[in-house]
């Protein structure tokens, strides 16, 4: 990894060139149970081979016209995308933090003359200025404040008393990922909705990582008590390319003209391969299997009966477990032996199979985390 992207992102000391289903190959030849899935992105595995005839096809079309024309295939790829909150529109981008950036704006036209956002502690919604307002920790944000709007967090079960009738919007994931993987309580997500509508505040669920059958359904807000206004999608939606979605009821209305654009967004080529998986998840049993694979993996990481796990936590295929030691090293350890996965915070390991993972590979993760927190290695 160059020393730009290193400092960026910190380096995992392996390159990985290769992929099948739920397993990936170094540059070394070594093998890994891919439960890291880059951050979620490659929600079908690797090599699919839907997706994969779906490339094709794209490749021999036209790769990117623009927004200003009419495109069937980014027409039907909107279409289904509306389908996901019954006949909603959609706005169709590159990236999840974009889909935020679209919401936060498409909020503020649709609520004017109001000035409070809301926001979940231990939230995360991206890194792009508007994005990194909503996200909680300091860290991400103290460096740029100056540059971000203000937004006011509380912990998920004291928002509901938050909201009144100067709030906008109110951001929240039904699965906290990057926070710590905490699923939302469903009566806590109940009250947030029962307040939201009360107040006419706008509710925006940030699906970037629950979404697309993930979490065993195919949108996770409904097993969180949530009723959104707003839904955010982002990773899995191409099986990996780059892609993200603001989707929102019809009946709220629209952005003005020209309140809002991109240049790649729901381009041709992405959008092609982007229907194929969404008929993949619409049409198969997907969500289902998501959530048998999630019951799988926690079920065999509690019957591991390890001291150093104090909780395991998660919904369908979005799994932590907190640890007594440090996460990134149980990571490393990880990785040691095969197992790709990635940090929650100081003390959870985040793991995501994909649609492609097997009781195979879940069973040898399950061994993995067994011998490096048996072992002490972690530590």
């Amino acid at each position: 990894m160059s020393d730009s992207l290193s400092s960026l992102y910190g380096g995992r000391g392996i390159s990985i060139v290769s992929g099948r289903g739920g397993r990936v190959w170094d540059s070394d030849g070594r093998e890994y149970v891919d439960f890291f899935n880059g951050h979620g992105a490659s929600l079908f595995g690797h090599s699919s081979q839907a997706l994969r005839q779906a490339l094709d096809t794209a490749a021999d079309g036209v790769w990117s016209s623009g927004a200003g024309f009419e495109s069937p295939v980014r027409e039907e790829l909107a279409r289904m995308l509306g389908s996901l909150i019954g006949g909603g529109r959609a706005f169709i981008c590159n990236s999840g933090a974009e889909a935020i950036e679209a919401a936060l704006k498409l909020a503020v036209t649709l609520r004017p003359g109001r000035h409070r956002i809301l926001a979940c502690r231990r939230g995360f919604h991206g890194r792009t200025c508007g994005a990194l307002a909503l996200t909680f920790n300091p860290k991400y944000r103290n460096p740029f404040k100056r540059l971000i709007p203000e937004v006011e967090h509380f912990e998920p079960n004291a928002l509901a008393e938050r909201i009144d009738e100067d709030t906008i919007a109110v951001f929240i994931e039904p699965v906290q990922g990057e926070g710590g993987v905490y699923p939302l309580p469903r009566e806590t997500g109940a009250a947030i909705s029962e307040s939201c509508r009360g107040n006419e505040a706008l509710l925006i669920s940030d699906e970037i990582q629950t979404g697309l059958g993930r979490c065993g359904a195919l949108l996770a807000s409904p097993l969180a008590g949530l009723d959104p206004d707003i839904v955010c999608l982002a990773k899995g939606l191409a099986g990996g390319l780059p892609i993200g979605a603001a989707v929102w009821r019809s009946s709220l209305g629209d952005f003005p003209g020209h309140g809002h654009g991109s240049t790649y967004g729901g381009n041709e080529f992405t959008a092609k391969v982007a229907v194929a998986a969404l008929k993949l998840i619409l049409e198969g049993d997907l969500p289902m299997r998501a959530g048998k694979i999630g019951e799988e993996l926690r079920s065999g990481i509690a019957g591991l009966g390890a001291w150093a796990i104090k909780e395991i936590r998660g919904m369908g295929m979005l799994n932590g477990i907190e640890i007594a030691s440090p996460s990134i090293d149980a990571v490393k350890a990880f990785q040691g032996k095969g197992l790709l996965s990635l940090a929650a915070g100081p003390r959870v390991v985040r793991f995501l199979p994909s649609f492609a993972s097997t009781s195979e590979d879940i069973s040898l993760a399950v061994q993995i985390i067994g011998e490096v927190l048996a072992s002490g290695d972690a530590r």
